[in-house]
């Protein structure tokens, strides 16, 4: 019992077991009821016609008069089942059928004396219906004598055709209820398939067999899945973000890391060195965590593009001193970059750092535009460059053009997710110093 009522389907099936017999069983009641009113209002039509075939064979002279042998061939027989009298008014019987010898009635037989005169009354005494008819007789010396007819028949053929009635009844309906138990049972577990189906498409996802709710759901359901399935996306977005983010965290964290490892502790301005670049890192940390949480960009910011490349400039010197690199900063000091500053100091760091690590010597810079124009950036180095049929995959975390540096691939990935927050574009080409062109169009 406990497990039905866990059951949806149990419910139901128990709510039908325990509600549909007291409806068919009400059902069942009227329906005999019925049977039962519609059986005696046959018989008192019968009847009625006995008392009207009496009438038309009965004299009265001095005295009331009947034939010997009636028409009914029942009257004529003791203890047939159908019994004739008429009485007086007060009950004293006048003259009585000869099928009533086995009745014992006497001289008298209850009546109703309140019968008016063409009254009729149809009643069941016991084991016998009553059928009563009261006229007034004019005799040929012009009196009127009251007389009552009545004809009583016994309820046993009525019983018994009732008692099969109820029997048929009580199989068709207790069939029916069976029937329909069964059926509303198939029906159950026909609409309940979909959650079943659900339920397992959730199990698959649980063990990771799928991602998401694909599967075809009825209208009441899918309003459901939509909403797991969004739930889903957003929680696995939100995973991917985490994931992005320490990623990136740890990619912006390495040239202040880096710059700091690479000076000497011997220096006269290691100090302030140090304190440098761990601001710095804490400002990476507050500006990375902030876009975890979705920042939005201060677009409305102008931020000048000149002084941010020269400070990386410093800071990527210090990084690759052993390299001895050559900067070319081209960079009006009237172009601006029109959003976040860390935005921009991560997007040209990637950039810059990218330059300087794949690149021989020649590192060139260059900016134009800003403001009321699009902002273009452009880096080159004099390195290998990059294969054309690697200008697409590199774009992409994890992906690589030249195993034998450190890292982990993220670093134009990250470039390529900040240009396109701010609806901008980065095309790879190949640069005139022979090494990577990279260039990018912010508007």
């Amino acid at each position: 019992m406990k497990n039905a009522v866990n059951s949806l389907a149990g419910r139901l099936l128990l709510a039908s077991a325990l509600l549909l017999p007291l409806f068919l069983g009400a059902t069942g009641l009227y329906l005999e009821r019925s049977h039962r009113l519609s059986t005696e209002a046959a018989e008192a039509q019968r009847l009625q016609l006995h008392v009207l075939t009496l009438l038309a064979e009965a004299e009265f002279g001095s005295a009331l008069w009947l034939p010997e042998l009636l028409l009914e061939a029942r009257f004529n027989q003791p203890d047939s089942g159908l019994y004739a009298l008429v009485t007086s008014p007060e009950g004293n019987i006048l003259w009585s059928s000869p099928s009533t010898l086995t009745l014992g009635l006497g001289n008298s037989f209850p009546s109703n004396t309140q019968l008016a005169v063409g009254g009729r009354e149809f009643a069941r005494r016991e084991l016998l219906f009553q059928f009563s008819y009261k006229v007034v007789w004019e005799t040929e010396s012009g009196e009127n004598v009251p007389l009552v007819f009545t004809v009583l028949e016994t309820v046993a053929p009525a019983d018994a055709q009732l008692g099969l009635y109820r029997r048929a009844l009580l199989a068709w309906l207790g069939g029916s209820a069976l029937l329909l138990i069964i059926c509303q049972a198939l029906i159950l577990f026909w609409s309940l398939r979909p959650l079943r189906q659900l339920a397992g498409d959730i199990t698959g996802i649980e063990s990771g067999a799928a991602e998401g709710l694909d599967g075809s759901y009825p209208r009441e359901v899918q309003a459901v899945t939509e909403s797991l399935n969004t739930l889903l996306q957003s929680e696995k977005r939100r995973r991917e973000r985490v994931r992005n983010t320490l990623s990136d965290l740890a990619h912006s964290l390495k040239t202040p890391l880096a710059v700091i490892r690479s000076a000497s502790a011997q220096e006269e301005n290691y100090g302030q060195l140090v304190d440098e670049q761990t601001e710095q890192m804490e400002q990476i940390v507050a500006y990375q965590l902030q876009r975890a949480v979705g920042g939005s960009h201060k677009l409305l910011q102008m931020v000048a593009v000149a002084p941010v490349a020269k400070r990386l400039q410093a800071s990527l010197s210090k990084v690759y001193a052993d390299r001895d690199l050559v900067f070319e900063v081209d960079i009006d000091d009237a172009c601006v970059f029109r959003g976040d500053e860390r935005d921009l100091l991560e997007l040209l760091g990637i950039l810059m750092d990218n330059a300087c690590k794949y690149g021989r010597r020649r590192v060139r810079i260059k900016a134009t535009g800003g403001g009321a124009r699009p902002l273009m950036l452009t880096v080159e180095d004099d390195g290998d460059g990059i294969p054309v049929g690697l200008r697409k995959g590199i774009l992409k975390r994890g992906m690589r053009a030249d195993n034998r540096q450190s890292g982990h691939g993220i670093g134009l990935a990250v470039a390529t997710d900040l240009v396109d927050s701010y609806g901008g574009s980065l095309q790879l080409a190949e640069s005139l110093l022979g090494g990577a062109y990279l260039q990018v169009e912010l508007p």
